[in-house]
């Protein structure tokens, strides 16, 4: 007998993390083959579905990724595979569609992505089942219920401004509860931007001729200072010698001042593959006999292992540069041994020291513009060299490898609670500013702009900015040293989890309403990262310490209990299968039928 009672599903956030738990459902609905009814709601903030904020597809073309072009794939292989007529990765999406700069290893702006993943969307849309039905909402999700065996899930309409709800027997989470707390910004000041995005609309208040203050100098930064000259016509030009060189529009800020805790920008990358050498210390073998052994210290335990990756894969990109052969010894006393005869041999060349590529300015209480412009000019150089001939580029790129093994061990509690607060506090920040920095391009950019006079580091580090109540400006100021007078203050910074924080409106519900509980990490000491607690699916683990497998949670909502979820990938931390395949199941059983849905999933 035909089971007309409609299935319905929620996916609340739906950017690229949105669309993968999509793409994996639908093929798990082909599979399975039923004829129930089944209602898919979407919820996002904005109608950008499946490009999302970050990708979205009306920013303009000058913020592009740090992410060769190469590394962008919206599929997944594995089985069940896509229901879709063609699945092109995006190197072939850009060839078939004559975009520019096509070659695996270019930069694309942002935006493209955005329209290559709403394209992979609709291919998907173009063959959904008979039985199912996709329902669009724009709008902002404030609040879940749970009613009986269903969740009320209450929204408010982008346009209208409506309250409404809707009814869903399952649910997936994947808009992040501690990263953009808002869309909109949150100060009631004029002259100051808590989110800076979409880049048009939020700086466009800004004044020429004014001075602006960015906090931060990383990719968010960058954009920022981006929009506020080449976003106003401003032009970058290759002079005879390769070097960029700015051309006024007369739109921009007189000054543009970054600042952070470290001063440092991050390392810039050229766009060229890793290199095939492999890791030594930090392998698959000692990452299973640690996970035997929880918990681990990060400090005692792998940071000395991270330290030596560094190390030997600096002195095999040396030693190569001098016709050398650098040989891996199981002693770390014979590899040192290597190394000292060989700085003998050549004394001019600079001795590996990790402080120095961490943080090379640490003793400096304060950094000179010419310092920070030294700097930049080296990591550039060490950018277009690339990974097999700059030793430097060499050590930096070696946690792009160790972070899938570290994220195993720190996942689900796998560090001691000190470890975990000291990594999420400091060494995150750390490997992200080596690791994941920017197209070099745009290094570049912000070197010409610095010597056009428009970007100054006057204060790039040991600032602090403070308001001022007699003209509503601010005062950026070094302590106990100079100071200058702000007339607009961007917040550049993309927070992440903080400790027994949760800002999002909707996870506070979430908590409040006991359909989650805070992660603790319990090990020797005790540390809540601000993060929900779930188990090793993606389940939702309830006020009373239950598992709810009707309920998941994907990408950033999960940072703090897993690792670096970056935004495009569709392996890591993947609970898009997982939850795909459990809804599949939880159809089944609701429909009375009990064979189990047992598809093992083998991934090519």
């Amino acid at each position: 007998m035909e089971n007309t009672e409609t299935y319905a599903i929620g996916i609340v956030g739906f950017g690229p993390k949105g669309f993968y738990g999509f793409e994996r459902l639908i093929a798990y609905l082909r599979e399975h083959n039923n004829d129930r009814s089944i209602q898919i709601h979407i919820f996002n903030n904005t109608s950008f579905l499946a490009s999302g904020d970050v990708y979205r597809t009306d920013q303009p073309e000058y913020l592009i990724m740090n992410y060769a072009n190469r590394n962008i794939n919206g599929w997944i292989l594995q089985e069940p595979y896509a229901l879709a007529t063609s699945t092109p990765d995006f190197v072939s999406w850009l060839t078939e569609n004559r975009f520019a700069n096509a070659a695996p290893n270019e930069y694309a702006p942002r935006a493209i992505v955005g329209k290559y993943l709403e394209d992979c969307y609709q291919l998907v849309l173009d063959q959904l089942p008979i039985n199912v039905r996709v329902v669009p909402h724009i709008g902002t999700v404030s609040n879940v219920f749970k009613r009986g065996e269903e969740y009320q899930v209450k929204y408010t309409e982008a346009e209208s401004g409506k309250e409404n709800s809707i009814q869903c027997n399952s649910l997936l989470f994947t808009t992040g509860h501690h990263t953009f707390t808002s869309q909109k910004n949150t100060t009631s000041k004029e002259n100051s931007v808590d989110f800076i995005y979409p880049v048009e609309e939020k700086l466009k208040p800004i004044n020429k001729d004014s001075l602006v203050a960015i906090k931060g100098f990383g990719l968010t930064a960058i954009d920022a200072i981006l929009a506020l000259t080449e976003g106003r016509q401003g032009m970058f030009e290759r002079k005879g010698n390769g070097e960029f060189k700015y051309e006024l529009s007369g739109r921009e800020p007189l000054k543009i001042y970054p600042f952070s805790r470290t001063g440092l920008p991050m390392v810039p990358r050229n766009g060229a593959p890793n290199s095939n050498a492999e890791l030594h210390f930090f392998t698959d073998d000692l990452v299973r006999h640690l996970k035997k052994n929880k918990p681990v210290s990060f400090k005692c335990t792998i940071l000395p292992l991270i330290k030596k990756e560094f190390y030997f894969a600096y002195y095999r990109v040396l030693f190569k540069n001098h016709g050398h052969q650098f040989y891996f010894d199981d002693d770390f006393t014979v590899i040192e041994n290597q190394v000292q005869y060989f700085h003998e041999d050549f004394p001019e060349c600079p001795v590996f020291n990790w402080e120095a590529i961490v943080d090379p300015f640490r003793d400096e209480p304060i950094l000179s513009s010419i310092m920070l412009q030294y700097y930049l000019e080296f990591l550039i150089e060490e950018a277009k060299r690339g990974e097999d001939e700059s030793p430097f580029m060499a050590a930096v790129s070696v946690w792009r490898k160790i972070s899938p093994l570290f994220n195993e061990l720190y996942s689900f509690g796998g560090l001691d609670a000190a470890s975990q607060k000291e990594f999420d506090t400091y060494y995150f920040g750390l490997f992200n500013r080596l690791s994941y920095g920017p197209p070099v391009k745009n290094m570049e950019k912000m070197l010409a702009l610095y010597k056009s006079g428009i970007l100054d580091f006057s204060f790039v580090k040991s600032a602090n900015i403070s308001e001022n109540t007699l003209n509503n400006n601010y005062t950026l100021q070094i302590k106990n040293a100079r100071k200058t007078e702000i007339n607009y203050y961007l917040n550049a910074t993309i927070s992440r989890a903080k400790e027994g924080e949760f800002k999002n409106e909707l996870y506070q519900n979430l908590l409040k309403n006991g359909l989650v509980r805070e992660f603790k990490n319990k090990l020797n000491t005790s540390y809540n990262p601000g993060c929900i607690e779930i188990n090793k699916d993606g389940n939702a683990i309830d006020a009373k310490g239950r598992v709810d497998k009707n309920i998941t949670f994907y990408g950033t909502p999960t940072e703090g209990i897993t690792c670096d979820n970056d935004t495009l990938s569709r392996t890591k931390n993947n609970f898009a299968s997982v939850w795909a395949k459990g809804v599949c199941t939880s159809i089944l059983n609701k429909a009375g039928i009990t064979e189990k849905y047992e598809r093992e999933e083998n991934v090519l």
